[in-house]
């Protein structure tokens, strides 16, 4: 079986009508055998409500409509006549004309025991074993098929379905069961596309699907268009580089074009590459690496020296945020140059990252909170099927890609992680920041005890601000050597310890002129409580000044007796 046609959920990306992208290859080569495939659903197209007799069989009931030669046909083919004759009862889901000609069926495609076997299988998977009228039919029921398979009721207040498929006329009697028209084939699990692995096509297989000028060769344009033909997408630009090395390996003659005698190799390492990405046999940075649209993604790794670790063997969560994603975040790598930078990406990168591996529907509903290997938690949320990363709330667009050393699910945005506390262990009394005009401190007065500690704190201001001792109330003088919170800066996080009583001063250095200043008030502000402006009874002064008002007051006196 050659598994370029099976879908590899670890590197193909399309956006399906959900608006989520998910994970799809359709089988491009051997067509003509899926189309056979398809053809094999002739329970197709009766209108029994004009013609069906209770009387007599399924087989006959279809035999004698005049409009269901196909179905006639496939029963004999695949021998289930005398099956579909016999004693039953049966519950029979026969799809429509349209449904038939819907699917391309051509019953010549049917030549060997193996496709009409596939055909037997896909048959009995439109018969169940019983009687079932559509009032038994309840909503979710799952009941097992003639070959096996099971499947799936949906029901609403109006409307019966069968795994996709709605039935169109319920409730046809024939002597040995029931028939119920539906308007699309089934196919069973087992032969659907997420499950379809065709036969490695011959040389001369390729060759006549390839050959669009019939020179007898096949060149790498040929085979890129042929697989990228498709209308769910094409390639990866990363696989089709993969494709052209392995076309170069086998172009013996250095032509630009395999003959061929050439094509069975090359058919040979097509199989075994692709069979090796459908496996999840390479590691998760491989694997981004193969997608090509996780490039920025690898090239952040390789800048922080964590490709290797990523390599080891797991497992892993990784959270890969696209190209796009790392665009809109603006992140540059070029200006990643110093050790504490490329430290800092190392921290981003390890946020998007959990020890274990975790599918998607390991999560339940609602939140789910995870630790990173940067040893951040991480909250990951479930509701109504969509799944959101983080504070970001990064989209999972696509989950469960898996890998040899664990899973990865594809995010739309690059997840940041919580800035550390720029105070921890830091016991604050007061916390000032910026105004909302960001022209003053706030608040601009603040009263501790000595030993309390002060913190200014702002992030991302409109404009740079500092901390500035000067020598007094709304001054712009500068203290030589005063305390400050360095350079203006629109982040700034920093605290002073005042140890004694004082009145501290301070202004922010750009906007000095605009009187942006602050007062901080330790104490008693640093005024002395012992010490007196009066001067003591003992003091000279203070004899002095007794003996002088004494005497005014008995001239005072006397002039006053004189006067009476």
């Amino acid at each position: 079986m050659w598994k370029i046609i099976v879908p590899l959920s670890n590197i193909f990306l399309r956006t399906d009508t959900a608006g989520y992208k998910v994970a799809k290859v359709r089988s491009h080569m051997r067509k003509s055998l899926v189309y056979t495939f398809v053809a094999c659903l002739l329970i197709a197209a009766m209108p029994y409500s004009v013609s069906a007799d209770a009387s007599e069989d399924i087989p006959t009931n279809a035999a004698a409509t005049g409009a269901h030669d196909a179905l006639v046909q496939a029963l004999v083919h695949a021998d289930l006549v005398t099956t579909l004759e016999g004693d039953g009862p049966f519950t029979v889901f026969a799809p429509t004309d349209q449904a038939f000609s819907d699917a391309g069926i051509d019953l010549s495609d049917y030549d060997t025991p193996e496709e009409n076997q596939t055909l037997a299988n896909i048959l009995l998977y439109h018969v169940y074993s019983g009687n079932v009228a559509s009032a038994d039919v309840t909503d979710g029921l799952t009941v097992e098929m003639v070959n096996g398979e099971e499947a799936t009721f949906s029901v609403t207040s109006d409307t019966v379905m069968i795994q996709d498929a709605t039935v169109t006329t319920k409730d046809v009697a024939a002597s040995n069961g029931v028939i119920h028209v539906i308007d699309q084939v089934l196919i069973p699990p087992s032969l659907s596309d997420d499950d379809d692995e065709d036969d490695v096509p011959t040389p001369e297989e390729l060759l006549s699907m390839t050959d669009s000028d019939e020179n007898g060769t096949m060149s790498l344009d040929e085979f890129n268009a042929f697989m990228n033909d498709d209308e769910e997408g094409a390639f990866p630009q990363s696989v089709l580089d993969d494709f052209a090395e392995i076309f170069a390996n086998n172009d013996a003659d250095d032509s630009g074009e395999l003959d061929i005698n050439e094509l069975e190799q090359f058919i040979a390492e097509i199989d075994e590459y692709m069979i090796a990405m459908e496996e999840g046999s390479n590691d998760i940075p491989t694997i981004a690496q193969q997608t090509g649209i996780h490039d920025s993604l690898v090239a952040a790794l390789a800048a922080a020296d964590l490709v290797t670790a990523l390599q080891a063997e797991g497992p892993f969560t990784v959270f890969a945020p696209t190209d796009q994603a790392f665009a809109d975040a603006g992140i540059d790598l070029d200006s990643f140059d110093s050790e504490e930078e490329i430290a800092a990406l190392s921290n981003i990168l390890l946020y998007h990252v959990v020890a274990g591996a975790t599918l998607s529907t390991d999560l339940a509903d609602g939140a789910n909170t995870v630790t990173t290997l940067n040893t951040d938690e991480l909250t990951i949320t479930v509701s109504d099927g969509a799944v959101t990363v983080g504070a970001d709330a990064a989209n999972v667009t696509i989950a469960d890609v898996t890998a040899s050393n664990g899973v990865i699910h594809v995010i739309d945005k690059v997840l940041t992680p919580p800035l550390p506390d720029p105070f921890e262990g830091v016991d604050c009394a007061a916390t000032i920041g910026l105004t909302s005009d960001g022209y003053g401190f706030t608040p601009s007065l603040v009263n501790i005890e000595p030993g309390q500690t002060v913190c200014w704190s702002w992030t991302d201001a409109v404009m740079g601000h500092n901390v500035k001792q000067v020598d007094g109330f709304q001054s712009s003088t500068y203290v030589a050597g005063g305390v400050t919170s360095g350079d203006p800066a629109m982040t700034v996080a920093f605290h002073h310890t005042f140890t004694e009583n004082q009145t501290f001063y301070y202004a922010c250095e750009p906007h000095v002129s605009m009187k942006m200043h602050g007062e901080i008030v330790v104490g008693d502000g640093g005024v002395d409580a012992t010490s007196d402006k009066k001067e003591t009874e003992d003091a000279p002064g203070f004899v002095a000044s007794t003996m002088v008002l004494a005497m005014l007051g008995a001239v005072l006196f006397m002039g006053r007796r004189r006067s009476l």
